[in-house]
């Protein structure tokens, strides 16, 4: 007898607080850019971070992991996730939803832990270390520091997670190469490199700088997306994605070594958003048709508009980045909301091809009913 499948709605309901906690944060985002300044809205502009990498980022991976796993009990992390988010919206003390978030990632530690018992890979490896970043942030941020104190934990996080699930994805080209302990070994050093951030910033976030480039280089000299980008199609459309991900990520270094840590102004936005979005939602655009095909069973089936919202992503960052070194305030913002608009624009692109998608499958299905009946 085939085994039942497990119902989707809840995995849909627990990935919606995700969803939310990426709108409010973009919204958020538009804030902290001097949109809506005096309104009420200005206010969750001090939340921003918090929403977009606890909340969002760490929602998703949450989720994908918690699938992944195959165990009840890693549906905690998912499910206090969720209550980070909700309380961090309803203004409750930020010692609360700090504590869920924080909560969520032990989660998932632990669920990096039953998967490496389970097959012991380097890939694993790293991802579990990036949790080292985020729970070191999720506690010193539920302390009272501001998230621009916590950037290079939160980075370590995202950095750690999406290499080591390229090495995962792409096993084929990393398993038992010198790349693959390489790698490792440098992810590895980025997490020593965040905890000297605690004691000596300067230091540490330059040599940070120096490994995200030599995470970036070493990376994309195996990655198969350096294939792929002759490939046709979603192969194509995944490799431009990743590439510019890499590309971003080594600017980012640059940024970190060329100008040091800073607290807020034009450099710091400049430092932040080259990880966060050039490197981070890059590769979210890239995985994403994969990925929610394990969460929700519906994947995005490929078309050409979805170069459009990359397009647009990497227009605005570049922008915004040339406006931050220039301290150009106008380009400055327009280059946010060309950000918050590509993002945007992907989810509406995303939905409206799986909506369109499952009405073709559906009317193929009744073609096909249709020629049955008359044999």
């Amino acid at each position: 007898m085939a085994k039942k499948k497990s119902a989707v709605w809840p995995r849909g309901l627990l990935l919606m607080f995700a969803g939310v906690s990426l709108l409010t944060g973009m919204l958020a985002g538009l804030t902290l850019l001097g949109l809506w300044a005096g309104t009420p809205l200005a206010s969750l502009g001090t939340d921003h971070g918090a929403l977009m990498v606890f909340g969002f980022v760490g929602g998703a991976i949450g989720m994908e992991r918690t699938v992944a796993a195959r165990t009840r009990w890693a549906w905690a992390g998912p499910v206090a996730n969720a209550l980070g988010v909700v309380t961090l919206l309803a203004g409750a003390p930020r010692l609360v939803p700090a504590t869920a978030f924080t909560v969520a990632f032990l989660v998932l530690g632990a669920v990096y832990v039953l998967i490496h018992r389970r097959q012991a890979t380097y890939s694993v490896l790293v991802q579990a270390v990036g949790v080292i970043g985020v729970v070191f942030a999720t506690v010193w941020w539920g302390g009272g520091a501001d998230f621009a104190d916590i950037v290079p934990y939160a980075v370590v996080f995202a950095v750690a997670t999406i290499i080591g699930e390229r090495m995962e994805l792409a096993r084929v080209s990393f398993a038992g190469t010198v790349a693959e302990t390489t790698i490792t070994a440098l992810v590895l050093a980025l997490v020593a490199a965040a905890l000297l951030f605690a004691v000596q910033p300067q230091l540490g976030f330059a040599l940070m700088g120096a490994l995200l480039i030599a995470v970036a280089v070493v990376t994309v000299r195996v990655d198969a997306a350096r294939r792929l980008i002759h490939a046709g199609k979603l192969p194509k459309y995944t490799a431009i994605c990743m590439l510019a991900g890499y590309g971003w990520l080594i600017a980012a270094g640059l940024l970190w070594l060329g100008f040091g840590h800073t607290r807020a102004g034009h450099l710091h936005d400049a430092a932040v958003h080259s990880v966060f979005l050039g490197f981070v939602v890059s590769m979210i655009f890239a995985h994403a048709p994969f990925i929610l095909g394990g969460v929700i069973r519906r994947s995005i089936p490929y078309h050409a508009t979805l170069y459009a919202p990359v397009a647009l992503l990497h227009a605005g960052l570049v922008l915004r980045v040339v406006a931050d070194l220039r301290a150009a305030d106008l380009a400055w913002v327009g280059g946010g909301v060309l950000n918050v608009a590509a993002v945007l624009l992907f989810m509406a692109t995303a939905v409206t091809l799986i909506a369109t998608d499952k009405r073709r499958r559906i009317a193929r299905e009744q073609a096909r009913a249709r020629r049955a009946a008359r044999v």
